[in-house]
């Protein structure tokens, strides 16, 4: 009996043993910090002295850092593409702000993780990440409810601070779970325009605003990585903390990012920490790219890859095994999307760096890292064999056509405002011809124009007419330039006639160069709808003929039908205008007029109210609501309505007049003399309101009848 005893403690110890050897052991969380518009070369841990990153520089100190990491492209959208996908823009699609959506086919990082039993939440800090592009798929929670901690001159701008990003995120990182998360923080502040952060650094960065931005996003990385200590997750959670691009910084001319492939904007942060797993202090020399950082992670979790990927896993370099090294390729469209200039792609190679465009350049960055003596007339052996391997390259990329956004007006508008494909150059992924502009050559002219509109804000109207000509005859081609001055020409010509003609000649020239040009035959159309109604109808018609799904050149090209008559024609019209941009008010608003003619009432009425829903602060919008209510529906709703258009804009005599109005047709007179009297001091000679204020003072003058007594 005991040597039976025996024996089955034995091969229980053994069948024991053998469970923890085999029982699945729980996957390791993840936490992916994406840092928006972050340079490398500015954080301690890349050796930058003027830095304030501690959080920043003791991940890294205590996982691996990747000292020559870069991304696909300088733009937000795309980068972020390749990094959940492991393929290039041309393989996503996606290869501008706001322009298309990954495509639902693309397996991303978050679904492959999902399906592994991820429990998966995402927390983004910009409009350019909006749900609407794509990058939601495969999350169980995407934050996307942008109501803007700042003031943003543009859709496009919005965006909320890294303090309500990390707030948001870790509500839902403390929530209890019995899964393994996937967390991404996307954290935008260090974009432009930058804040110096005085509440917390005083005077420190007055001079270097943009060091003060990391700054900032480095306090809110340690909230994150702090929740982690607390929680006694740091062992159980890996952390990947990555820039999406970089910034000029006026280095190559260029300022922001977007327009060229240096390395201030294309050489990013990429850290990768797991105490357990990852030894401390790790350093990657070699050159890795956006595309590797998916399968890395993949590859650290213990998951199987998607079957397409392009993208290497770097655990090998991580754990300071042999690792040749990546061939990092980057391109940017925005220089022929928004100007018809060359686009460009660059390829990284060891320390050879090759820039493609119409004039080529070639750099050796281990003797010149500032990428300032262009080698590639020198050495034009190394500069075939650098094109010959990107075009080796590109040949094995499987492109993918751009799957439409649909965006709202007001997001259309923001994007040309910021030169995000703005409608005045070719199309995504559409082949560019040869010898187009070169970027080198127009960058300079572009900064000139963002002077001469701040000459134009400051109210210095002349010189920065005088620049923008200037400009305009050095860069025929330069669309904003043309643009800008046509429009302060056409301001002008309010107080001298002989301006409006000089405009038109500005557009004129442009569309001789650039016949395609979008928003040149909306300028040019909007000019003329006053007094050449038919010209202006041809222009929109040629700006649609550009770009079908223009909602500004629907509009106004409706708005001049109705001018001149044409009701059926400009009905549908503004219907386009709607189903393209569903919260356009004024579409409604002239709808419903038209509609009101065609003696469909309930339907204006509608139309009315859904131009209130979609500007609540406009006096237009409820002044029109209440009088369609005054003629067609309920008096009291109306003088609601009336009563708030003249609470928002009390200085307008029509509207004071309009609510008078109402009031005296329901007998309150008394309430009525207010906005009447208000409506003839505002507006002297205004026979109207002076007769219907004359009338309110007679009724309230005429004797009523007695009451009777009870």
């Amino acid at each position: 009996m005991r040597r039976r005893l025996v024996l089955v403690g034995v091969a229980a110890a053994i069948l024991g043993g053998l469970a923890i050897w085999f029982w699945p052991r729980p996957r390791p969380h993840l936490l992916l910090i994406t840092l928006d518009t972050t340079r490398a070369d500015r954080l301690g841990c890349y050796g930058y002295a003027g830095a304030r990153t501690p959080v920043l520089d003791e991940l890294a100190a205590a996982g691996v850092l990747c000292e020559r990491a870069y991304t696909v492209a300088p733009l937000t959208l795309p980068a972020h593409a390749s990094l959940f996908t492991g393929l290039y823009p041309a393989e996503t699609g996606v290869r501008t702000n706001g322009r298309g959506r990954l495509d639902d086919s693309l397996p991303t990082l978050a679904q492959v993780l999902k399906r592994q039993g991820y429990d998966t939440a995402a927390f983004v800090a910009s409009f350019v990440l909006d749900g609407k592009f794509g990058l939601d798929q495969g999350f169980n929670v995407y934050d996307d409810d942008i109501a803007g901690d700042e003031p943003a001159p543009d859709a496009l701008h919005r965006n909320r601070n890294g303090a309500s990003v990390v707030d948001s995120a870790l509500e839902w990182l403390g929530k209890p779970r019995s899964r393994p998360f996937f967390c991404w923080v996307h954290l935008y502040d260090p974009h432009s325009p930058y804040l110096p952060h005085h509440d917390l650094f005083g005077d420190e960065f007055d001079e270097r605003p943009y060091d003060a931005e990391i700054a900032y996003v480095d306090q809110q990385v340690g909230r994150l990585v702090e929740f982690l200590r607390v929680r006694r997750l740091e062992d159980q959670t890996l952390v990947v903390v990555v820039g999406d691009h970089g910034e000029g910084l006026g280095e190559h001319v260029e300022r922001e990012h977007g327009w060229t492939l240096y390395n201030a904007t294309l050489h990013v942060p990429l850290i990768f920490r797991r105490p357990t797993n990852l030894p401390p202090g790790g350093r990657v020399a070699m050159n890795v790219s956006m595309v590797d950082i998916s399968p890395t992670i993949l590859d650290l979790l213990g998951v199987g890859l998607p079957r397409k990927i392009t993208g290497t896993s770097l655990r090998p370099a991580l754990f300071g095994e042999p690792f040749p090294g990546s061939i990092c390729f980057g391109a940017t469209d925005e220089p022929f999307l928004s100007n018809d200039w060359s686009p460009l792609r660059s390829l990284t190679e060891g320390n050879w760096k090759y820039i493609r465009t119409t004039r080529l350049e070639l750099y050796d960055l281990a003797r010149d890292p500032q990428e300032r003596h262009n080698l590639a007339e020198e050495d034009l052996g190394k500069t075939e064999e650098m094109e010959s391997k990107m075009s080796e390259l590109e040949s094995r990329l499987i492109p993918r056509a751009e799957t439409p956004v649909r965006l709202s007006a007001t997001e259309r508008r923001a994007l040309a405002t910021l030169g995000y494909a703005g409608g005045a150059g070719g199309s995504s992924g559409q082949p560019a011809a040869a010898n187009l502009p070169d970027v080198k050559d127009m960058l300079p002219f572009t900064i000139a124009v963002d002077e001469a509109e701040m000459l134009m804000r400051k109210g210095d109207i002349e010189p920065a007419v005088e620049r923008l000509k200037e400009i305009v005859s050095q860069a025929p081609t330069h669309t904003r330039a043309s643009w800008s001055l046509a429009w302060t020409l056409w301001e002008q010509s309010k107080s001298d006639v002989s301006k409006k003609e000089e405009a038109l000649e500005v557009l004129r020239a442009l569309l001789a160069l650039k016949p395609d040009c979008r928003d040149g035959h909306l300028a040019m159309g909007m000019m003329l709808q006053r007094d050449q109604p038919a010209q202006a109808i041809a222009e929109f018609e040629k700006a649609l003929e550009t770009d079908p799904e223009f909602p500004d050149a629907h509009y106004h090209l409706a708005t001049t039908l109705l001018r001149i008559g044409k009701i059926e024609d400009a009905l549908s019209h503004y219907n386009a205008v709607i189903e393209l941009d569903p919260r356009h008010a004024e579409a409604y608003q002239y709808r419903a007029r038209v509609l009101a003619q065609l003696g469909r009432l309930d339907d204006s009425v509608a139309d009315y109210r859904n131009a209130v829903k979609c500007a609540p602060e406009s006096s237009d919008a409820h002044h029109n609501l209440g009088a369609a209510l005054a003629e067609y529906g309920d008096v009291n709703e109306a003088r609601h309505h009336l009563a708030r258009a003249v609470e928002l804009n009390p200085q307008r005599a029509e509207l004071q007049f309009a609510l008078g109005s109402i009031l005296a047709r329901m007998q309150r007179y008394d309430e009525a003399l207010v906005p009447l009297t208000q409506a003839v001091d505002l507006k002297p000679g205004y026979a109207a309101a002076e007769e219907a204020l004359e009338a309110a003072r007679q009724a309230i003058a005429r004797p009523r009848p007695p009451t009777k007594a009870r």
